[in-house]
């Protein structure tokens, strides 16, 4: 497997969607830092990492477009079959491009920390949060970044057109961010809200507050609650927004994701 592996990693070099994407990630880290100074020149007081991991909310829609126009091309190459004829088992070429996917969204990850960073320091100045939760935060969007491609990998390996393969990875991306939007809003839903009414001279007045009907509690809220910090898409809006509350449990929640689609794959 370990030629197999640094096949792939040679076809990395010369791969376009590969650079690709991680000119898409480099390019994102220059846009947001272009916004934060024009926020700035407007008043706006900022730290450098307060949209440190805004990309992860995009992380799996890049990973789709890596794993399935990456693995497509071995398709419509006949690359694959070559590999199966000349001895390789399908376990390893499985593994081989799994790994080739995690590393690859990996390194997008990194691509849009290190130039966020790098522009950052000139603009923004240091740190200000604790380094070591800000590492606990890296790490946590690298395993959710693995778990993504676990899942488009198998989907890209699972299907020998190129197109339909990346069509269907794109879309199952979007609708699992779609997917942890709605459970992310759900969540966010007020017990209550306040309650107004007319008094006998036409003014409004506050009344007293109304229950939300779309409140969550009791079992559905708690099924909520794990969906949002088991599914990626949840994850993504979790770490995306400023960062996972409970990143330990979240990393869990992707190793059990890539360990099982990996494995079923």
């Amino acid at each position: 497997m370990n030629k197999l592996i640094a096949a792939n990693f040679m076809r990395l070099k010369k791969s376009k969607v590969f650079w690709a994407c991680i000119g898409f990630m480099s390019g994102f880290a220059v846009m947001m830092q272009i916004f934060n100074y024009r926020d700035m020149l407007e008043g706006t007081e900022l730290t450098l990492e307060s949209d440190l991991f805004v990309f992860a909310t995009f992380i799996g829609i890049a990973a789709a477009v890596f794993a399935s126009l990456f693995i497509g091309t071995e398709y419509s190459d006949g690359t694959i079959r070559n590999k199966v004829i000349i001895g390789h088992n399908r376990r390893d070429i499985y593994l081989s491009n799994f790994i080739t996917a995690a590393a690859v969204s990996m390194t997008m990850c990194i691509a849009y920390m290190a130039v966020y960073s790098l522009i950052g320091v000139g603009l923004i100045g240091k740190f200000t949060s604790d380094l070591k939760m800000i590492l606990v935060q890296l790490l946590c969007v690298l395993v959710l970044s693995a778990a993504c491609a676990a899942i488009f990998t198998l989907l890209a390996m699972l299907n020998h057109n190129k197109a339909a393969s990346a069509v269907i990875c794109v879309l199952l991306a979007f609708g699992i961010l779609f997917a942890g939007s709605y459970i992310h809003n759900r969540l966010e839903e007020p017990e209550t809200y306040e309650g107004y009414y007319m008094d006998e001279s036409g003014q409004l007045q506050l009344g007293e507050p109304e229950k939300n009907p779309r409140y969550l509690s009791g079992t559905k809220r708690q099924v909520f609650l794990f969906a949002d910090d088991f599914l990626p898409g949840g994850q993504q809006l979790q770490i995306g927004s400023g960062g996972a509350g409970e990143p330990w449990k979240l990393m869990g929640y992707s190793v059990i994701i890539t360990a099982g689609v990996t494995a079923a794959g």
